[in-house]
């Protein structure tokens, strides 16, 4: 703040300086300021009145202050802006309300004279929709995401806002409704208070508030009707621990001139406001200032500076720097009559000619004025945070302490409230508060909407006495609630069960969560499925019991005397898959092994009918071919071992299905049912006949109501033929129900997910968070498990139906080990091409090398992969018997030596012919194969012979 006063000297003296170098003339401003001369005026006025005395001394700009008292009326406050605007004043400041100011903005604009605000706060007045209206301090539209913040940090999910009914106060409803919003809270009711209410129409209007659950109440008020509103609060016992109270910097800037009494009845609020960085300097100056003008003694009046004070003086200061900016381009200010004003009483208001450009050097202020930054940012100049206040009480002009920070722009709080500040809250308790309670008034029970089922009682079980009034007996989802509001909620919560409902059919669960929605009821309890749709107009707590849409179908004795019962182990696809794999197999085989192994070479036929005996003969595990190659044996052995696997399950599958008596559902699926058009029954009041339509597919001619588990078993015993049905959809818990009651039936098909039961409430009640709390705490206790077998006991029908099963095998057991067996296959089949390849590059010399087609290299390719592959022989032996030989030797022999030589190598073939008989079935099976137009091999034959 010293840094600010400085600068402002400086700017003082290079005014003066800029005066005497330029030679300007010195000029006279008027500017008007209406106010409301009460103490809150009293403040503002001698800093107004500072500014201009400091600006005066420069001798360059001489401003003239036009002061227009309003008393608080917006139609004095227009009519002294009237009065201004006739004078030729250059801008207005105030007035000090927001409602005063809006009358006076729309004369402003008429008279396109610049309005600077030094306190309406009102988010309305905007730039917008005023094109010549700015103002210093932050609208209430930044100030509500201070108090959402607040909301959020602690997770008050609901708000009731207390304001003055007035401009002032209704204006906040929208951006406070808007920012909690975005934190995940919401107003959950509004209390208008008007400006002057007696004590007995707000204590009617807290009573009211007491008989409610929500707890966080924000008020926004000016001080007159908010002492009034503390003082009520704090009588009839308001200001208690399950209380919260945040207030709005139009009662908590004048925090610092409240006596003792009004602090201690507001012990324990929180409250907002704009953070001004205090400088002694000036709160001396001002003192000095306001005692002058004022003069009464300190301790009936202290002179008590708050942040108005601040923004008054620096209204005056950013219109004598745009004026002065203004006078040193020389411009010259000029004024015309209205041609608009054809009213009596605005006829002579003036039209000010520079009244743009000064309003557009307004809007560009930019520096830091005593009260902080000032950076004009839509119509808007104030840059400074918001600070959190606690009041404390104790002592009068004072009693708060600072708690926390809160900045526009620096997204949530980081946060507001200070997590090492210790906060009191109403009551002197530390503890936060959970932002809402049971309602003071015992009559206001919670009124609890049950449907009246007909079947299924052991969820909700609801009697009728002689004179036909419905009873509560119990049930399991009756006795969830009652177990949690009795023992796992922290307070007590009065209800009272409403049956709903007339006896004769079971109601539907859409129109009771209706009734729920328009307030009929305040929460629902029964076996509530969560949907989507139905959490767009209520909250439900967390499921208490899972819960999914299944089908159940009657069974039958499965025919083992049919011709074709040895297929039956495995089902069509895992025929198929097994087959395939079995041929993959055989063929990976063959290509490992027909260049190297005799069998699996010969002509075409020969070589399909060896492929395939060795495939199926491993099935036997019969083969008697001769494997060669190592990768083949690889592939092999993985092989066998699937089908040792296969041929064990097979057998034993097949045993059961031909000795032990197997029964099988009707129908195994949804789509057979669809083309069937088959009729299908579901529990009558459900959501589970909009979903057979919407999301399945069925036409609403194919689905049949039906209240209870007998019904559905005389439907499934008719079958779709006599007037029944083929099989019934209904969740998961109710199905359980009927296969305990009801023997002969199964479950089939797949489970289509829902969300489970769960308890509704209105949406934002703080009682959905709670009581799913205890839910969660519930389900993890033995209570849980006592419940369930209380109202849901397993008999031999339900063992027995869930048993029933297609023991059918199928690819979902077995698709480890076929991809096992396939992918050793597939990587021995690359690698083998791979090599393949590699040695047909290298070795080729086809003369298709000429003619380099894809065709022609495919073809060659496949012969060379075709052609068998020789052994390499090493000469080492012949070389023992005759060490002098040498290829060059015998091109130089005369034929006398040549047929000497040729007698010892046969000498010598004769002696090893021992070694080489180990082989001789494989070599003569070679030598057949062997082409015969190879030069080089008729040169050695020739040689040898």
């Amino acid at each position: 703040m010293a840094f600010s006063m400085s600068m402002f000297r400086i700017f003082v003296f290079l005014c003066m300086l800029c005066s005497c170098v330029l030679g300007l003339e010195n000029i006279t401003v008027n500017i008007g300021i209406i106010l409301e001369l009460d103490w809150f005026g009293k403040v503002a006025k001698p800093a107004f009145e500072m500014a201009a005395e400091e600006l005066n001394r420069t001798g360059q700009v001489g401003l003239v202050l036009h002061f227009r008292d309003s008393q608080g009326d917006p139609v004095r406050a227009a009519s002294a802006g009237v009065e201004l605007l006739q004078s030729g004043v250059v801008a207005i400041i105030g007035p000090q309300t927001s409602q005063e100011a809006g009358f006076v903005a729309e004369l402003c604009d008429t008279a396109q004279v610049p309005m600077v605000s030094f306190s309406a706060t009102d988010p309305l007045l905007s730039f917008y929709r005023f094109p010549y209206f700015i103002r210093l301090p932050h609208s209430d539209a930044v100030q509500m995401k201070a108090i959402a913040a607040v909301v959020q940090q602690y997770g008050w999910r609901q708000v009731v806002a207390i304001y003055v009914d007035n401009n002032y106060g209704a204006g906040v409803l929208s951006p406070l409704s808007d920012a909690l919003l975005q934190v995940g809270s919401q107003i959950s009711y509004r209390c208008p208070i008007p400006v002057r209410a007696t004590r007995d129409f707000i204590r009617a209007e807290l009573y009211k508030l007491m008989t409610m659950q929500p707890r966080v109440f924000v008020v926004h008020m000016t001080s007159e009707p908010g002492i009034s509103l503390f003082s009520v609060a704090k009588d009839i016992g308001m200001m208690g621990e399950e209380y919260v109270w945040i207030i709005t910097d139009g009662f908590s800037s004048v925090l610092d001139v409240l006596n003792s009494s009004t602090i201690d009845s507001m012990k324990g609020t929180l409250g907002t406001r704009t953070f001004i960085p205090i400088s002694a300097d000036f709160v001396n100056r001002w003192r000095n200032k306001f005692m002058a003008e004022f003069p009464v003694k300190e301790e009936d009046n202290p002179a008590k500076i708050n942040i108005y004070a601040f923004y008054a003086y620096d209204a005056v200061s950013i219109i004598a720097r745009a004026v002065y900016k203004l006078h040193s381009e020389g411009i010259r200010f000029s004024f015309s009559p209205s041609p608009l004003s054809r009213r009596k009483e605005v006829m002579d208001i003036k039209i000010f000619r520079q009244g743009s450009q000064l309003m557009k050097l307004l809007s560009e202020t930019d520096y830091v004025g005593v009260s902080g930054q000032l950076r004009a940012r839509e119509g808007e100049l104030a840059d400074s945070p918001y600070e959190i206040l606690n009041v404390v009480g104790g002592q009068a002009g004072g009693g708060y302490r600072r708690v926390g920070f809160w900045k526009d722009g620096n997204g949530s709080i980081s946060p507001p409230i200070d997590e090492n500040a210790t906060v009191t809250w109403p009551g002197g308790s530390e503890s936060v508060p959970r932002g809402w309670a049971t309602p003071v008034n015992r009559n206001m029970v919670l009124r609890i909407g049950v449907p009246e089922k007909l079947g299924f009682n052991q969820f909700v079980d609801i009697t009728r006495d002689k004179l036909n009034k419905p009873e509560i007996i119990g049930g399991f989802s009756i006795d969830i609630f009652q177990e949690i509001v009795e023992k796992f909620l922290p307070f007590a919560l009065p209800y009272k069960f409403i049956p709903y409902g007339n006896g004769n059919i079971t109601p539907s669960y859409d129109e009771l969560i209706q009734k729920l929605y328009t307030k009929d009821y305040d929460a629902l309890v029964g076996d509530f499925t969560i949907l989507a749709n139905r959490s767009k107009y209520v909250d439900f707590t967390q499921p208490y019991s899972e819960s999914g849409l299944v089908m159940v179908v009657p069974i039958q004795k499965a025919d083992s005397s049919n011709a074709l019962v040895f297929l039956r182990p495995f089902t069509p696809g895992m025929w198929i898959a097994t087959g395939g794999i079995f041929l993959l197999t055989g063929i990976v085989v063959w290509v490992l092994e027909h260049r190297k192994n005799n069998t699996f070479r010969g002509t075409p036929g020969k070589q399909i009918v060896t492929l395939l005996w060795f495939s199926f003969s491993t099935l036997y595990f019969s083969q008697r071919e001769k494997i060669v190659s190592s990768m083949a044996r690889g592939v092999l052995i993985i092989w066998l071992f699937v089908v040792l696997i296969l041929t064990s399950s097979y057998t034993a599958s097949l045993t059961s299905m031909l000795t032990v008596q197997q029964m099988e559902p009707t129908i195994t699926d949804v789509q057979s049912l669809l083309a069937s058009r088959a009729p299908v029954g579901y529990q009558v009041g459900s959501f589970v006949g909009d979903y057979l339509q919407q999301q399945l597919g069925f036409n609403e001619s194919q689905v049949k109501p039906y209240s209870s588990p007998l019904e559905f078993s005389v439907a499934l015993s008719k079958g779709p033929n006599n007037g029944g049905v083929a099989a019934i959809f209904d969740e998961l818990p109710y199905i359980r129900v009927f296969l305990s009651t009801q023997c002969g039936y199964t479950m089939v098909g797949p489970t289509y997910r829902t969300g489970g039961f769960g308890f509704v409430f209105p949406k934002g009640s703080p009682l959905v968070s709670v009581i799913s709390e205890s839910v969660l705490e519930l389900s993890e206790s033995p209570e849980m498990q006592r419940m369930q077998s209380k109202w849901f006991n397993m008999t031999a029908c339900t063992k027995a139906g869930a048993q029933v099963q297609s023991n059918r095998l199928s690819m979902e057991s077995f698709w480890g080990l076929y991809l096992m067996t396939g992918t050793a296959s597939i990587v021995a089949l690359v690698i083998f091409i791979g090599h393949l390849l590699y040695n047909y590059t290298r070795n080729s010399r086809s003369p298709i090398q000429e003619n380099p087609s894809i065709s022609a290299h495919v073809k060659s390719f496949v012969n060379y992969m075709d052609q068998k592959e020789r052994k390499t022989r090493s000469p080492a032996p012949t070389k023992n018997f005759n060490s002098n030989y040498s290829p060059n030797s015998a091109c130089v022999q005369s034929p006398m030596s040549l047929s000497a030589t040729t007698t010892e190598q046969g000498r010598a073939s004769s002696a090893s012919s021992a070694s080489l008989q180990l082989d001789s079935e494989i070599e003569q099976e070679e030598e057949e194969e062997e082409p015969q137009g190879n030069d080089v091999n008729h040169s050695i034959k020739y040689i040898n012979s």
